[in-house]
C-alpha cells in the first residue's frame, strides 16, 4: 500500500513539473516571438541605408558623394513625381528611388498611375513612364524619361535583336533634375563643322546636358560665326585647316573673353591656321606623333598615360597618378604667347622618354604636352581660355568604352568647365552595367607569369602528384 502511495506521489510530481516547464517553455517562445516582431517593427523604421546594403557587381545604388552633399544642403523642398505604374517598373529603379528619397527630409517621391489618373500627364504636360521633378518655391519643373535611365547597346538591339544593358544613369539624371528646379543657369556649347571635324560622342552631350549646357552645331562661315550666346566653342578632331575669317573669328572671340576647347587631328597634314592659332597663345606644335617609351600601353608608345599636374585648375582634384590614356596623339611645346597679358600652362605631359615622330628616321626625344591651357583676363569679371588636348582620344567612346577606370571623361569635363561662373559641379556619370576591363600599363611581364608561368607550374605539380599516387 505504501508502495502504490509512493508510485502515485512521484508520478504527481512528475507531472507537476512537466506542467511547470511546458508553461515556462510557451512563454519563452512568446517571449521571443513578442521580441521580433517588436525588432522587426523597429528595423522598418531604420533608413535603407543602414538595413540595405549593395551587392550588385556594378554598385548601381551606391550613391556618390557628390549627391550626398548636394541633398544635405537642400533650402527648399523637391517633390519628384513618378508618372508610371509602379508595379511594372523595373525593380532597380524603385529601390534606387527609396534610397535616393533618403538622402534629404527635403525630398519626397510620390507614385501616380496614368492609366487609373490619366489627368496628370497634362496637368505637368509630358507622357506616361516620366519623372518631374518640381519645386514649389522656385515653379521650375524638370522631366526624366524613365527609358533613358538604363541604357542599352542599340547596334546589338536592332541587328541582332539582343537586348544588352549598358549602364545605369539614375543618380546622374536625378541630381541634374533637382538642380535644374532649383537654379535658372543654362549654357549653350557649339560644336564646329565644316572641317570634317568628328562630333562629340553622345555620352559627352549627356555630360553637358546634366550640367544644363544644350550642344548645339555650327559652320562658322555659313552661319555668320560664331554665335552670341556661345559659352564654349569646341574644335573637335578638324581634318581640314580653318579659313582665314574663321581664324580672325575665333581669334576676335578669345579675345573678349570666349572659351574655346580644341582636339588636336591625329595626322601629320599641316594646318598653318590651326598652328597660328596655337602659337598665338604660347604652344608650339611638335612636328611628327607622340609616343612614349616608359609610360605605355600593352607595349605601344603610342598608347601611353600622360603625367597629370593637378596645380592647373583644368585637372584640379586628380591624383597626380590619375589614369588618362592617349592613342595617336599630337604634341607641342609651350613658348612665349603674343601678348604678356596671357598665361598657359601645361597639365598633361610625356615623360622625359616621350617622342615626336615623323617616320622611322626623323624622331626627336623630348617632354611634350598633350594638354594645356592658356588664359588672357580680359577684365575682373571675363576670362579667355583657350583648351587643348593632343588628341580627342580623351574622350573617344572607343577608348573610355573599354576601360573603366580610365579618367579621360572626368578630366576633359574638368577642363571643359574650370572656371566657369554659376555652375554646380553635379557632373556624375552613369554606372556602367557592362564588364570592365583593367588597364595594366606595360603587360609584357604580367603576360608571361599568367599565361605561362602560373598554368605550366600548376600542370607540373599536378603530374608530379599523378605520378606519386600511381607508384603507390
Amino acid at each position: 500500500m505504501e508502495t502504490k502511495n509512493l508510485k502515485d506521489s512521484v508520478r504527481d510530481t512528475a507531472g507537476r513539473h512537466a506542467s511547470r516547464h511546458g508553461a515556462f517553455s510557451a512563454g519563452a517562445t512568446a517571449l521571443v516571438v513578442a521580441a521580433v516582431l517588436v525588432f522587426n517593427l523597429i528595423l522598418a523604421q531604420v533608413p535603407q541605408d543602414y538595413t540595405q546594403f549593395d551587392m550588385t557587381e556594378t554598385g548601381i545604388y551606391n550613391i556618390t558623394d557628390t549627391s550626398r552633399t548636394y541633398m544635405e544642403n537642400l533650402q527648399e523642398d523637391v517633390e519628384i513625381h513618378v508618372l508610371a505604374d509602379k508595379e511594372a517598373m523595373d525593380s532597380r529603379i524603385v529601390r534606387f528611388l527609396s534610397k535616393y528619397e533618403e538622402l534629404s527630409d527635403r525630398l519626397s517621391v510620390e507614385y501616380v498611375n496614368p492609366t487609373v489618373y490619366p489627368s496628370v500627364l497634362s496637368q505637368y504636360g509630358v507622357d506616361t513612364d516620366t519623372i518631374v521633378v518640381t519645386c514649389a518655391a522656385t515653379g521650375r519643373q524638370e522631366t526624366v524619361s524613365i527609358d533613358d535611365i538604363i541604357g542599352f547597346d542599340v547596334m546589338q538591339y536592332y541587328y541582332y535583336n539582343n537586348y544588352v544593358e549598358t549602364d545605369f544613369d539614375a543618380e546622374g539624371l536625378l541630381t541634374s533634375a533637382v538642380d535644374g528646379v532649383l537654379t535658372d543657369n543654362s549654357w549653350l556649347v557649339y560644336q564646329t563643322s565644316g572641317h570634317n571635324e568628328t562630333s562629340l560622342p553622345s555620352r559627352m552631350e549627356e555630360l553637358f546636358n546634366k550640367l544644363h549646357m544644350s550642344v548645339e552645331s555650327v559652320n562658322l562661315l555659313t552661319d555668320g560665326g560664331i554665335p552670341d550666346d556661345c559659352t564654349m566653342l569646341i574644335i573637335n578632331e578638324p581634318i581640314r585647316d580653318l579659313a582665314n575669317d574663321e581664324l580672325d573669328m575665333i581669334l576676335t572671340y578669345l579675345s573678349q573673353g570666349g572659351r574655346v576647347i580644341f582636339n588636336l587631328p591625329g595626322q601629320l597634314d599641316p594646318m598653318p591656321n590651326f598652328e597660328t592659332l596655337l602659337s598665338t597663345y604660347g604652344m608650339s606644335l611638335a612636328d611628327g606623333m607622340i609616343a612614349d617609351t616608359s609610360r605605355y600601353y600593352q607595349n605601344n608608345p603610342y598608347l601611353f598615360f600622360p603625367m597629370v599636374d593637378n596645380s592647373v585648375d583644368a585637372a584640379a582634384g586628380f591624383s597626380e597618378d590619375a589614369t588618362v590614356l592617349f592613342f595617336a596623339s599630337r604634341g607641342f611645346t609651350l613658348t612665349d604667347p603674343a601678348r604678356d597679358s596671357i598665361t598657359v600652362k601645361s597639365f598633361l605631359t610625356t615623360s622625359t622618354d616621350g617622342y615626336s615622330i615623323v617616320d622611322d628616321a626623323n624622331s626627336s626625344q623630348g617632354t611634350y604636352a598633350v594638354g594645356a591651357v592658356a588664359t588672357e583676363e580680359i577684365d575682373d569679371n571675363i576670362t579667355a581660355r583657350l583648351t587643348v588636348f593632343g588628341a580627342d582620344s580623351l574622350i573617344d567612346s572607343e577608348i573610355t568604352g573599354s576601360f573603366a577606370n580610365i579618367d579621360n571623361v572626368n578630366l576633359f569635363m574638368s577642363a571643359a568647365t574650370a572656371g566657369m561662373e554659376g555652375l554646380t559641379n553635379i557632373n556624375i556619370e552613369a554606372v556602367s552595367l557592362t564588364t570592365p576591363t583593367n588597364t595594366i600599363s606595360t603587360g609584357g611581364i604580367w603576360a608571361l607569369l599568367f599565361i605561362f608561368a602560373i598554368p605550366g607550374a600548376l600542370l607540373i605539380f599536378g603530374f608530379v602528384r599523378w605520378m606519386r599516387r600511381r607508384k603507390l
